[in-house]
């Protein structure tokens, strides 16, 4: 079976990515793989936050204290597969979203930062060659910090998620001109909350809102998924995977997790 690492990164906030990396790594876990989802975003983690239903007491280690070289990485996971009810498993590395850590993690070095992609390398062997992970999930800061820079070069795959408003597509444009080809990586790119304007309920329609975009970002789309309102006003604490697995977003999110396997040659049961 193949493994991969994939990385979520966006060019600014608000995009969705955190709530498309969450939701997809529980689709992956309930289709009965085990999947790591980790928080890089260590100057606003939010999976703490997200996850904060299945997590009982604050972890002895965080990510932060991995990638510092204070402990091994299976002692930040944290197991909520039985919390969700998963057929597979979910283990959960989160990023300490303490003030005191994320102004810690603002002063570091470049050198810290150079050691720190070098564990997220030593992360991946031990994960997938000891504890057969089938997928990690980086859910990485926006822009162009040194730890989604990080979480980039250590993974397989990139998906920059954007909107299509034109201030997000052209942060993305500039975003995979300035480190993308500067890393000879190509991502590939998921828009997220489509304006209702676009009217995209025909197929035609969504091809030609992808064809616009694969031309300006010169990269190439996985999908388009609209707006949905309830989705905007959820709480923080929803999983919608869990909470509302027949929703139209759900059901966008499990035909890429589709693509993905069938592109990496995995098996998907239905």
């Amino acid at each position: 079976m193949t493994t991969k690492t994939l990385a979520f990164h966006s060019s600014r906030g608000g995009t969705g990515k955190t709530v498309i990396a969450t939701n997809l790594a529980t689709i992956w876990a309930n289709k009965g793989l085990k999947i790591a989802l980790l928080d890089l975003d260590f100057r606003a983690p939010s999976l703490a936050g997200a996850f904060s239903k299945a997590i009982k007491k604050q972890p002895k280690y965080w990510l932060n204290d991995f990638i510092s070289g204070r402990c091994k990485i299976e002692q930040t996971l944290i197991d909520v597969s039985s919390t969700y009810r998963l057929k597979g498993k979910l283990y959960l590395g989160l990023a300490n979203p303490s003030i005191e850590a994320i102004r810690s993690t603002m002063d570091k070095s470049r050198a810290w930062e150079v050691s720190a992609v070098k564990r997220l390398f030593s992360m991946r062997k031990t994960l997938f060659k000891e504890m057969n992970i089938d997928y990690i999930i980086l859910d990485t800061s926006p822009g162009l910090q040194y730890s989604s820079i990080n979480a980039v070069v250590s993974s397989d795959i990139s998906i920059i998620v954007t909107t299509n408003d034109e201030v997000d597509l052209k942060g993305s444009e500039n975003l995979i001109e300035n480190l993308y080809l500067e890393l000879d990586k190509k991502p590939v790119v998921l828009i997220n909350k489509v304006l209702p304007e676009t009217q995209l309920h025909t197929n035609k329609t969504e091809k030609e809102l992808i064809n616009k975009i694969e031309n300006q970002l010169k990269s190439p789309i996985i999908a388009a998924i609209l707006c949905y309102c309830d989705v905007l006003q959820a709480k923080r604490t929803s999983i919608l995977a869990i909470e509302k697995p027949n929703h139209a977003f759900v059901k966008n999110l499990e035909t890429i997790a589709k693509t993905l396997f069938l592109t990496n040659k995995l098996n998907f049961e239905e």
